[in-house]
């Protein structure tokens, strides 16, 4: 009894006097993606795809929502890879190609709070601030930020119209303005 006694109070002392583990977590964008899932018909059916180019800056930080906090992006809406070429010759010629001040979506994180990230996005001239969940998964290291955006408040009505007509008859005149997004980034964790 006196030894296991001693043993724990050995235990206690030594931990009193251990380091804390510093950590800090670092984008990476090897093995991050940025995809999106967009609706046709009357039925919605989605369609994912994903941007084959995009840049994301981020400064070296003591948390993930840390991390989160300080990004900024910068996608070219030209590269869309939804595995089917003519499709995406068609998002890009119909829907990104005439967008006001060129075909970049830019875009920074003003804040992280609760797992949601409060995101600056600027696309065709104009600027929104979307609401997006964000959580860490441990196992695969990577930060996932997800959320949702409404094309029509970028003022994207006309490049809509004409994506609907180019595709007309496989959206079956429907293509919604709804789009779900999801970044799912890779970090790099190092502790001290």
């Amino acid at each position: 009894m006196k030894i296991l006694l001693s043993v724990a109070v050995l235990g206690l002392t030594f931990s009193a006097f251990a380091k804390p583990q510093i950590c800090s977590f670092d984008y990476q964008k090897e093995g991050s993606t940025l995809s999106w899932t967009a609706f046709k018909t009357p039925k919605k059916v989605g369609v994912g795809a994903k941007f084959s180019d995009f840049l994301i800056t981020a400064k070296n930080a003591k948390s993930t929502d840390d991390l989160l906090a300080s990004a900024s992006f910068e996608v070219n809406s030209q590269s869309i890879d939804s595995g089917d070429k003519g499709r995406d010759m068609k998002i890009a010629q119909f829907f990104f190609k005439n967008m006001l001040k060129g075909t970049k979506i830019s875009g920074k994180v003003l804040k992280v709070s609760n797992n949601v990230a409060d995101v600056e996005m600027t696309m065709n001239g104009t600027t929104k601030v979307i609401s997006m969940t964000s959580k860490f998964d441990e196992a695969s290291s990577k930060l996932i930020v997800k959320g949702a955006l409404d094309v029509l408040e970028f003022g994207m009505k006309d490049n809509l119209a004409a994506l609907t007509k180019a595709c007309f008859e496989k959206h079956e005149g429907v293509t919604w303005p709804n789009v779900d997004l999801e970044l799912s980034a890779s970090v790099k964790k190092s502790c001290k």
